[in-house]
């Protein structure tokens, strides 16, 4: 008896496909769409051997699948006698394609899907004031263990001179094998230049110092004013007692917290705050798509219309309140959801589209506004108005 052979259930997650027999005609090449996308292409009994991304899907199976000339690369593997279906997958903006080759990815090769990416898990600082000894540091681990996370950032090496900035503006300790050896470790070179608290050999007790790494992170997390304010007060203080040199060293330490307003660091937000509305191209000129981020997760509203409508938006921004109130959801995709959504709000505003960051107080007027000014960036543009029929004669 011949056993029935099962479709996998991933195939469903695509639009389309196209059995292919080599070699690739033009005719069967036709029938694949000329659009950007996601595209499969699988052997005998619907074995996966490529997934790629594709500006023109028409164009990238050309390249794989049609016959080579002499001027074709060969670093690439040769798949036109093994190929026996095209599948593929619409998107319509670059944020997109990328999203939905991370579903497809996923549903296909759901253990090994990761190292398949075209980008990684986004870079944040870390640091938990409670810890036995709390210390800032540079992680793409988001969301792995209790404390704050503050980012994205665009690199290590940005995510590196935040914390820099953070140990100089509060005078922390730089060491952090130092600093498990409190309070009998030696001095370091910072702590003999007045540069550290020195919980190291016992100047200040641990507990101490938690409360100033607490504030530090208080600082590093927007909460600012209050900290200028009494710096700013005690270098005027210390002016006015002619202590200079006091004051000079609080105007340098004000001037090296100033550092985390650049915009180098302007995305430098709790992770917990990873909230944003994207607004991406579609498949028509009179509607937008829309993408509502949640820390790692991305939920689809209905695409809106253009000229935006009060009762679509309105409706988008409901949507949004209520992921941002519902717990998050921790699981391994997280951060390579989180890494995406970073990877956009770090690349140029024709690659990532509108990315409206996310907040209660975000009107509807005001998210109208921001995709008005947005509307070339989108190739949105109003219907066209039907000039209005003349009056007919009266019959008489």
């Amino acid at each position: 008896m011949l056993k029935t052979r099962t479709m996998p259930d991933w195939i469903g997650n695509f639009d389309d496909r196209l059995g292919v027999e080599p070699p690739l005609s033009d005719e069967q090449l036709a029938r694949v769409p000329a659009r950007r996308g996601v595209v499969a292409m699988l052997a005998e009994d619907d074995r996966p051997i490529l997934l790629m991304t594709a500006g023109d899907i028409r164009a990238r199976v050309r390249t794989r699948l049609q016959e080579r000339d002499e001027n074709t690369s060969r670093k690439s593997a040769d798949l036109r006698q093994i190929t026996r279906s095209v599948l593929w997958k619409l998107a319509y903006s670059h944020f997109e394609t990328d999203l939905r080759f991370l579903a497809l990815c996923r549903s296909i090769w759901p253990a090994k899907y990761a190292a398949m990416l075209g980008w990684k898990p986004a870079w944040f600082v870390h640091v938990n004031a409670a810890d036995d000894y709390p210390h800032f540091s540079a992680t793409r681990k988001v969301f792995a263990s209790r404390g704050r996370y503050l980012g994205p950032f665009s690199g290590e090496r940005a995510a590196q001179r935040f914390i820099d900035a953070v140990h100089d503006g509060f005078d922390l300790c730089r060491d952090y094998r130092c600093l498990r050896q409190s309070p009998n470790a030696e001095c370091c070179a910072y702590g003999q230049m007045g540069r550290c608290l020195r919980p190291c050999d016992g100047t200040i007790s641990m507990e101490e110092y938690r409360r100033a790494v607490a504030e530090a992170d208080a600082f590093g997390a927007g909460a600012r004013d209050d900290l200028r304010g009494r710096l700013q007060g005690r270098m005027r203080a210390a002016a006015e007692k002619l202590q200079f040199e006091l004051a000079g060293r609080i105007k340098a330490r004000l001037q090296r917290l100033s550092e985390l307003d650049s915009p180098e660091f302007e995305h430098a937000r709790p992770a917990e705050e990873f909230q944003f509305i994207l607004v991406e191209r579609s498949d028509s000129r009179r509607r937008a798509k829309v993408f509502l981020v949640d820390r790692g997760r991305i939920a689809e509203p209905p695409p809106l219309a253009y000229p935006p409508q009060a009762n679509e938006i309105e409706s988008v921004l409901a949507e949004m309140a209520r992921l941002a109130a519902s717990p998050r959801q921790c699981g391994e995709e997280e951060p390579w959801v989180i890494g995406l959504a970073s990877r956009y709000l770090f690349s140029s505003e024709r690659m990532k589209g509108l990315m409206v960051r996310w907040r209660a107080q975000l009107g509807a007027e005001a998210l109208a506004a921001r995709i008005e000014d947005a509307r070339e960036l989108l190739s949105l543009r109003e219907p066209r108005r039907r000039p209005a029929k003349p009056p007919g004669k009266s019959r008489g």
